[in-house]
């Protein structure tokens, strides 16, 4: 399947997002957060695989840091060299702590050597004829080579990148517009979009813990009820005992008066 050169921009913008994201942490002197970690070196993986191809496909051949080779010509070459310096930076990016040095070697590109031409099959050696023989070969007597020209190789605008969701066509073309400042500028807006959302929820998080302390509260309130009313329950209890103990008495008594008196 042919490689988008707008795809593939979309998909070093996300990662650039990610590493920023995992810079500022880091910068903060705070862990980042290994499933992070493991989402950029995917994403990254998946971009060394597709510039292989695009380079393949464009007929270039590249050094381990970007330099790309022309051997074809072709309009396309600018902007696939972009793309692998702007794979080169995120390796750079990366890089800052020990984890993602770890990482880095096995992300490098090879250096690619671009195909040689085919040779191109030289005529065999005629006989050298005798002086007695000598004479003017004619045209028919003379080889000829019949070099076929290169195909020519894919065109940008043949290249459609593919996509399972077609609404996000608009987010893509939006996203490969923007030069370095303004995805700059988008990445930041889009971390203080973030940190306002995270404020949000770290006042909520507090307004539930004090919810959860008035409720605990009010429990103990009302498991000290409980005991009380027991309390109260055992105390009626033993009163009644005593009150059924005086009327046992009390008929027992009447029984032997009732007995005396017959």
């Amino acid at each position: 399947m042919s490689i988008s050169p707008t795809s593939l921009s979309v998909k070093l913008n996300s990662t650039s997002s990610l590493l920023l994201e995992r810079s500022r942490i880091i910068s903060l002197n705070l862990k980042p957060n290994p499933s992070s970690l493991s989402q950029i070196i995917r994403n990254l993986t998946s971009i060394k695989l597709d510039l292989d191809q695009l380079q393949l496909e464009h007929g270039l051949a590249g050094t381990g840091k970007g330099k790309l080779i022309d051997h074809e010509g072709s309009g396309g070459d600018g902007e696939v060299e972009e793309l692998c310096e702007r794979y080169d930076k995120l390796l750079e990016m990366l890089n800052e702590d020990e984890m993602g040095r770890g990482k880095v070697d096995e992300l490098r590109r090879e250096e690619r050597r671009s195909p040689s031409p085919p040779p191109i099959p030289s005529p065999s050696p005629k006989r050298i004829p005798s002086p007695i023989q000598t004479h003017t070969p004619t045209s028919a007597e003379i080889p000829s080579l019949n070099i076929e020209p290169p195909t020519p190789g894919i065109r940008k605008n043949d290249l459609k990148p593919f996509r399972d969701y077609p609404d996000d066509i608009d987010e893509e073309e939006r996203g490969a517009g923007m030069d370095h400042d303004e995805m700059l500028d988008h990445q930041q807006m889009m971390m203080d979009d973030q940190d306002e959302r995270l404020n949000l929820l770290s006042h909520s998080i507090g307004r539930q813990n004090d919810l959860s302390v008035q409720i605990g509260s009010e429990l103990d309130i009302h498991h000290q009820l409980l005991e009380d009313t027991d309390h109260a329950m055992d105390r009626t209890a033993q009163s009644l005992n005593r009150a059924k103990r005086r009327l046992d008495k009390v008929a027992g008594e009447a029984r032997q008066y009732g007995e005396f008196g017959f």
